[in-house]
């Protein structure tokens, strides 16, 4: 098998990235709707959307783990393979990076709350939006419009399932 440069991972991977990538954000921006902009007094909110980030990088591990015992019954993971679930899984835990920071700011008073709540949703639908360029990026290519349109239709469309879970439940 070929080794790739270090800019450039194998499809299965930027695959997994993405998939990890997706997740991560969608489910960050789930918390932040669950949250709502009057929960983020106090430490509550960061920790609720940092928590959401390292319980779904755990779980997915998790997963992972499962699914490799399926595929090589008998056998343990290979530390090779482990450090690769969790080099795939950290554009979920990376995906409250964001978020977080404006949760803190509101924390610290330096943002008032509605603010810090809506710009850590848009920092989380510009993740989204950036999907295709992320995934150039990890294949060592060039970003083609094609696919820059397709993570803004994305974000566009989390976005609008968004403000409806929003109407809808507070």
């Amino acid at each position: 098998m070929r080794r790739l440069p270090r800019s450039e991972v194998s499809v299965d991977d930027a695959a997994s990235r993405a998939s990890a990538f997706v997740y991560g954000n969608v489910l960050v921006l789930a918390a932040l709707i669950a949250l709502g902009p009057e929960n983020l007094s106090g430490p509550h909110g960061v920790l609720y959307i940092v928590g959401t980030a390292v319980s779904t990088f755990v779980a997915h591990l998790l997963g992972e783990s499962v699914a490799g015992r399926i595929r090589h019954p008998g056998a343990p993971p290979a530390r090779e393979e482990v450090r690769v679930h969790v080099r795939n899984a950290r554009p979920i835990a990376s995906s409250a990076t964001a978020p977080a920071l404006f949760l803190a700011a509101a924390w610290a008073g330096w943002l008032d709350s509605p603010t810090a709540w809506v710009l850590a949703q848009a920092a989380t639908l510009g993740r989204l939006a950036l999907l295709g360029a992320a995934v150039a990026r990890w294949r060592g290519e060039r970003s083609p419009l094609r696919v820059v349109v397709a993570g803004i239709v994305l974000a566009a469309v989390v976005a609008l399932v968004s403000v409806l879970k929003f109407v809808l439940t507070h």
